[in-house]
């Protein structure tokens, strides 16, 4: 799936420090009680609950926070919209040729940098699993994209569940979960993702 966006674009400024800090804006913190395991990162399949909803067959990445909660990216939703028309005076931006992803409805007007390891002293990252690392600071973002393009990709806006709101969704069987693999968040092509991930032999 594609989706052209026109939006004004922002990466956070360096006194973000820590996603606690961002999250903080939106974190609700009361909670339910789980009965879904989702103690661990996972990947997240929308089932056919979700059909004729925003997120009809979206594939997300999901991990939990330690003030309870859960944040995500969707992986499967290009743009079709190049960092380069985002950022048109960072001429780096123009080394990244694959285009940006819709990440999730919150904080959509800032850029995520998804990679295997965060640059040196990046002020604004979060481990999402083993190998895996997302980067919302202006500096490290700019890092990345200058030295290594290829070896990340970038997302508008996020997902982010209240403690207990994603067990519940779970639990009305909107999504099917699946082990967490950096391979696919990184390497996998969007086009048929979903479809590959709800076939037998991916449960967890």
């Amino acid at each position: 799936m594609q989706l052209r966006m026109e939006i004004s674009m922002t990466r956070l400024p360096r006194n973000f420090k820590t996603f606690a800090a961002l999250l903080a804006i939106a974190a609700v913190v009361s909670g339910a009680a789980c009965a879904a395991d989702l103690s661990e990162p996972v990947i997240l399949v929308a089932s056919s609950v979700l059909d004729d909803t925003p997120f009809q067959q979206d594939v997300v990445l999901v991990t939990p926070l330690d003030q309870g909660g859960h944040i995500g990216f969707i992986i499967n939703k290009p743009t079709g919209v190049k960092l380069q028309e985002l950022f048109p005076d960072d001429q780096a931006a123009g080394k990244v040729k694959e285009s940006v992803y819709l990440g999730g409805p919150e904080f959509l007007q800032t850029v995520f940098a998804v990679t295997r390891k965060p640059p040196p002293s990046a002020g604004a990252a979060v481990q999402l699993m083993p190998g895996l690392f997302a980067v919302m600071d202006s500096d490290a973002i700019d890092r990345i994209i200058a030295t290594t393009p290829k070896e990340a990709r970038f997302f508008l806006g996020m997902m982010v569940w209240k403690p207990g709101a994603l067990e519940e969704e779970v639990r009305q069987s909107a999504w099917e979960l699946r082990p967490a693999d950096v391979e696919v968040v990184l390497d996998a092509k969007s086009s048929g993702l979903w479809k590959s991930l709800r076939g037998p032999g991916s449960y967890i």
